[in-house]
């Protein structure tokens, strides 16, 4: 996982594949970067090409736990594929979804 910031956002480019192995290393990381930051967050799913049901669940973790700190996650560059998914689990109305991240960038603004 690739972490950077952008003005006063944290933008976080997730590896290709969310399985159980990819979750275990990147939630750690997830949590630990969300709780100290408490900001304004973006996820970007650019590259993911798989999510397993753990991924739902780091993502819906990280966003319960930043919201109660006044801290926003949202999410941009959903494949088709996985955007259907969020569909499906009706993950697309808990998080807010652009198409890249210049799209969430400004809405932030």
């Amino acid at each position: 996982m690739n972490v950077e910031q952008i003005d006063d956002v944290l933008v976080f480019t997730l590896p290709p594949r969310l399985d159980a192995n990819g979750v275990a290393t990147v939630e750690p990381q997830l949590a630990q970067q969300a709780a100290a930051h408490r900001g304004k967050m973006i996820v970007d799913m650019s590259q993911v090409d798989f999510v397993a049901s753990l991924a739902l669940r780091m993502l819906l973790t990280t966003l319960k736990a930043v919201q109660p700190l006044g801290g926003d996650l949202r999410l941009v560059g959903l494949q088709p594929s996985i955007a259907e998914i969020f569909r499906k689990s009706r993950f697309d109305t808990l998080f807010k979804i652009y198409p890249d991240r210049a799209a969430a960038l400004a809405a932030y603004q």
